[in-house]
């Protein structure tokens, strides 16, 4: 149960669950070992901070065939991105120290020189081996996708003090960036050596697809979030948002957001036969389309696996008291 206060709808899921991968207990001690070696755990609270994020858990469902290596550099990223978003989300919102906080983190992808404050040092040591063999458009892509995550905190920062919430339609698109799915789903085509091409990756309906995509775990996240955002009061959550905006009671708003998920669902499904038809017409086949045929079929089981980790992390299981729980916040 995520909240004796919240009863939660019938989600509509039609992908089936994939297992998680048999190698994921030795990609976990890589990871721990990384994270330590970086001072990104200086203290049991924020050991035990990251223990309940679940990261290689979470990466062993989304990709359940990638090697050992491969798990443990997307598991450490992982385990790296909840600690810079624990320093945004639990504490007050405060637009000063969230932009000296991005600041530093902008000097991680400068390679050459040495960057400023731990967070920005662990960055860049991963993304020097994520970029390991990856081409140049995809790492200028993966970049910006950081960069506007990164950024997106800023926003509701400035917005929250200000007391100028999003209307829920606005969020949406806000929540496909601030989820950071999109640098996700990237990075994950390092597991299986694909690096999609331009002409592909610029297709109208694979952009609108991803967008479902992220979204849909986006919002799931939100719902089970919850009970931890409502105690810190952050109210960048589609479910607060929708009982602030419309003045309904948390079982209306939480059907709202259902609504939007199923419509995520349904959208990546037309995307994906619309997609079939640019492809044609564009007469891309070979490698390529194998490699795009391959992406879909990892979207799906990423939408699955989202969908499950929520149900397992203690982050989201955990009651809010727990959930929020800890260390000083990392420079």
């Amino acid at each position: 149960m995520v909240s004796e206060r919240i009863i939660l709808p019938d989600f509509y899921m039609p992908y089936p669950p994939e297992g998680t991968n048999p190698r994921a207990g030795a990609a976990e001690s890589k990871m721990w070992e990384w994270l330590v070696s970086q001072d990104l755990v200086p203290e049991e609270l924020s050991r035990r901070r990251v223990a309940g994020s679940r990261p290689v858990e979470m990466y062993s469902m989304w990709c359940p065939r990638a090697d050992v290596e491969s798990l443990a550099l997307l598991s450490e990223f992982t385990a790296w991105a909840f600690i810079v978003d624990d320093q945004f989300d639990i504490e007050m919102p405060d637009p000063r120290r969230c932009l000296t906080t991005i600041q530093r983190l902008e000097t991680g992808f400068q390679l050459d020189e040495t960057p400023s404050g731990v967070l920005a040092t662990a960055f860049q040591d991963l993304w020097r081996r994520l970029c390991r063999g990856r081409s140049l458009p995809w790492q200028r892509m993966v970049r910006a996708e950081i960069q506007e995550w990164w950024w997106s905190y800023y926003t509701e920062s400035v917005r929250t003090i200000t007391r100028d919430l999003p209307k829920l339609d606005e969020y949406r698109t806000h929540r496909q960036i601030s989820v950071a799915i999109y640098m996700l789903l990237d990075l994950s085509e390092i597991t299986y050596g694909i690096d999609l091409p331009d002409v592909v990756r610029q297709l109208p309906a694979l952009k609108t697809l991803r967008a479902a995509v992220t979204e849909h775990m986006g919002l799931i996240n939100d719902v089970h979030s919850l009970p931890a955002d409502e105690a810190v009061g952050y109210a960048y959550n589609a479910v607060l948002l929708a009982e602030h905006h419309f003045g309904c009671t948390r079982a209306h708003a939480l059907r709202v957001v259902n609504e939007l998920l199923t419509d995520c669902i349904v959208r990546i499904g037309h995307m994906e036969e619309a997609l079939a038809e640019e492809l044609d017409v564009l007469g891309i086949a070979g490698q390529t389309r194998a490699d795009i045929m391959h992406t879909l079929e990892d979207y799906r089981r990423y939408v699955r696996a989202n969908f499950d980790f929520h149900y397992r992390a203690p982050r989201y299981t955990s009651p809010p008291i727990e959930a929020l729980e800890h260390g000083q916040l990392l420079s």
